[in-house]
């Protein structure tokens, strides 16, 4: 099933073993390409998880998921590449030999787990391996425990949407060279961009792990469930006495204007109030009254939610039932092509990326959106980010602690990391968007723009008179994607959401978390840029379409439906009656042990671990022969999934004493997938990342030059780049009025008089409030 048929004409081949290859191909056919899948003979989706019994044999519903909407190819896979467009592998490369060469117009999107350099380039790896490498685990569970990994195959998922994304940008660029790409996508870099890494290079700190983001929410026990949310928010405290006729709290909590009360004694208010309602009764009353939150949902529930039932969510194929449609995609013609479309205006050369020319209006904030547009301004893209004077990107508030800055005087709302780590690259523009006057500037530069993202909640662009049918007035081909909590329309349309209670809603969270205990949340909201990436896609797939025909393309989607489809394969085991695996921590079905194990603590006492997975019997009798750990039960994989916690303690007494990072090296050296498992702050210091030159270097007028996650992806012929810091406010208004839209000084001038615009706000002014944020429509 399709999104839409907005990659129609575009005809792939996969040639995969592994899940992010399959996902990357998957993203092609949700937009209704062409695409041929050649498995390779040591595929191991086969075995994947969860697998059920059909025709008397085991079918694994991973496969199944990743399978949909494709075409079994046979034969010779290379046969299929005369008038393919896009060739999809994770392949050794001397598999892939003279592809290239051979096909000089086809577009390679080639995935292994580190790439074909550094370091690591030859190391055995799992997607437990990857995420303990990429910084992944270091925020993930609690401190003192195992770092957890994401559950599912979310990741794999997430990492071959990103592959999708730069051969998109490649086929775009195609259009103006007539020439391929060749596109490498290293699991370890890929991954590495879905972390706050720049937080801890701004104060030297490493994230927390505790369970979620720090300060935010927590998970709560009701009476039938869980659900997420933040007990010491204002917000919490108001509501609740409104929704459940409950004694409000005590007004000490409600004091002052800080938006968060004091945790202890919120909580003691909280819990037992939450603990006496159902979930869903918790989670309609307090949403309805507009408090951000998550019911945690199973794969049985989601299958009969009334919101993604009332957006014909669902896909039925084989006897089974799984995600559908993730996107709506509206698509209006017009007389005539737009004769200035992308594929057709010379190249402004002002980016070595495939995006070069492609000019983005942004109208989204936190980091959702912003991952987005950042993705398609590292390919090139010139990306103009829209704030108000007043409503600025909500991340410019971050609630992270004050960072060193070289420009003491620096307003604060230009040296937040969360906000510069997610719009470095972009030039912003500040335009009060509910006057007349702003509403005029922001058409103006839709008419000169080739695609539009936001991420407000529903009918706000319409309250502001910028919807599709009016940027379509001063720009016919006009292509704008929307995304939002809950998308529009269903009952749940005008529900708040984030990255954090997006995890919960979708399902994932009552998958992670440790054996017999409650539910957890991934580290830091980082379910914001995992949707981001398929917003990123499907932004380059309106586009791609709008070349070729005479349409202007609306794509419409939500956090909640895209992240559910990311755990599909557990909705179509629902479907035929099983039940969502038990919290486990890091233990998979099929390997034994996959775990985190606990080693020697760093010098400054922090406490350090590695990651181990054994797949099969010959991985394990390496490990056991080193470890000297080698007994007769422990020889096959039943016997060490029969007693795996003591398996798991004999491996914790024997790592505790070995240095992190020597144990993976002369694990690997061996055989054993091991990686030592990166906090955000050792991350920043990964040989392999620094020998790949993969880290950005940046300067910034307040906070100076700062090391910056780099790509996901290498491109050879138009490689990523990014030379910009992220903007400060308004600080290219004035420009971006004068140079792209031909404003006359006079007019701007005026504009700035009216506080219609505002320019550069560089510095604090003494003695004033700290800015606090506004909520978002």
């Amino acid at each position: 099933m399709s999104d839409g048929d907005l990659l129609q004409d575009i005809r792939v081949v996969e040639f995969s073993r592994e899940a992010p290859a399959a996902a990357c191909a998957r993203e092609f056919a949700r937009w209704g390409a062409d695409v041929r899948c050649f498995e390779a003979p040591d595929s191991h989706l086969r075995g994947a998880p969860p697998i059920i019994e059909r025709d008397g044999e085991p079918y694994s519903l991973l496969r199944h998921s990743l399978l949909i909407g494709k075409t079994m190819g046979a034969g010779d896979w290379r046969s299929e590449l005369d008038d393919a467009d896009v060739l999809i592998s994770d392949a050794p490369l001397d598999q892939l030999g003279g592809v290239a060469k051979e096909f000089p117009q086809l577009v390679v999107v080639h995935l292994s787990p580190f790439g074909t350099d550094g370091p690591y380039a030859d190391f055995l790896a799992d997607d437990l391996i990857v995420q303990a490498l990429a910084g992944f685990m270091g925020t993930n569970g609690l401190a003192g425990r195992e770092p957890l990994a994401a559950p599912a195959a979310i990741i794999p998922r997430a990492l071959g949407i990103l592959g999708a994304v730069a051969a998109l940008a490649a086929l775009l660029d195609r259009m103006h060279s007539g020439r391929g790409e060749w596109i490498e996508l290293s699991s370890l870099e890929a991954c590495s961009t879905l972390i706050m890494s720049l937080r801890s290079e701004f104060s030297g700190e490493a994230l927390p792990r505790v369970g979620g983001t720090p300060g935010w929410a927590e998970v709560i026990q009701t009476a039938d469930g869980y659900i997420t949310l933040s007990p010491w928010s204002k917000e919490t405290l108001r509501n609740l006495p409104i929704a459940f006729g409950v004694e409000p709290p005590p007004g000490e909590l409600l004091e002052g204007e800080a938006r968060f009360a004091e945790q202890e004694p919120s909580k003691a208010y909280v819990r037992p109030i939450v603990e006496s309602l159902d979930a869903e009764t918790i989670w309609t009353q307090l949403s309805e009254l507009g408090s951000v939150m998550a019911m945690h949902r199973s794969a049985r529930q989601l299958l009969d939610d009334p919101q993604l039932k009332a957006i014909e969510f669902f896909h039925q194929e084989q006897g089974l039932t799984g995600s559908g449609r993730a996107m709506r995609v509206t698509e209006t013609e017009h007389d005539a092509a737009r004769a200035d479309r992308v594929a057709l205006r010379p190249r402004p050369q002002s980016s070595t990326g495939p995006l070069d020319g492609l000019r983005v209006v942004d109208f989204t904030h936190a980091w959702l959106g912003p991952y987005a547009t950042t993705l398609l301004s590292d390919l090139g893209a010139e990306v103009i980010k829209v704030e108000g004077p007043k409503r600025p990107d909500l991340w410019r508030y971050d609630a992270a602690e004050p960072m060193r800055v070289v420009a003491p005087d620096a307003h604060p709302l230009n040296v937040r990391p969360n906000f510069n780590m997610a719009n470095r690259g972009k030039r912003t523009v500040s335009i009060a968007l509910d006057t007349d006057q702003g509403r005029e500037i922001a058409l103006d530069l839709i008419a000169r723009a080739d695609v539009v993202l936001e991420n407000f909640r529903p009918r706000v662009l319409e309250n502001l008179r910028l919807t599709h049918e009016r940027m379509r007035e001063v720009n016919p081909q006009i292509a704008l994607v929307s995304f939002s909590g809950f998308g529009t329309g269903g009952p749940y349309d005008n529900f708040r959401a984030n990255g954090g209670t997006t995890e919960g809603n979708a399902g994932w969270d009552l998958l992670y978390g440790y054996a017999g205990e409650a539910p957890l949340m991934l580290g830091t909201m980082q379910a914001d840029p995992i949707v981001g990436a398929q917003m990123a896609a499907a932004a380059l797939a309106a586009v791609l379409r709008a070349q070729d025909g005479r349409a202007a393309i609306h794509v419409e989607g939500s956090m909640f439906e895209s992240a559910v489809s990311y755990i599909d394969e557990y909705l179509l085991a629902a479907s035929v009656g099983e039940e969502m695996p038990e919290r486990n921590g890091n233990r998979v079905p099929g390997a034994a042990p996959h775990e985190c194990f606990r080693c020697a603590d760093a010098v400054d006492g922090r406490d350090e671990w590695i990651a181990i997975s054994v797949p099969d019997e010959a991985t394990w009798l390496r490990l056991a022969e080193f470890a000297d750990l080698d007994r007769p039960e422990w020889r096959t994989s039943a016997g060490r999934k029969g007693c795996e916690t003591e398996l798991e303690h004999a491996l914790t007494d024997w790592t505790r004493y070995w240095n992190a990072q020597t144990l993976q090296h002369r694990l690997q050296q061996i055989g054993v997938p091991a990686a030592a498992v990166h906090s955000t702050l050792t991350h920043l210091r990964d040989p392999h990342l620094a020998a790949r030159n993969w880290w950005l270097h940046l300067t910034h007028p307040d906070t100076g030059t700062r090391q910056y996650q780099g790509f996901p992806w290498r491109l050879r012929r138009r490689p990523a780049a990014c030379e910009r810091p992220a903007p400060r406010m308004g600080e290219h208004t004035v420009e971006i009025l004068s140079e792209t839209l031909g404003y006359e000084d006079e007019r701007i001038e005026r504009l700035l008089a009216d506080e219609v615009i505002a320019g550069l706000t560089d510095k604090r002014v003494r003695g004033a409030p700290a800015p606090r944020p506004i909520s978002p429509r």
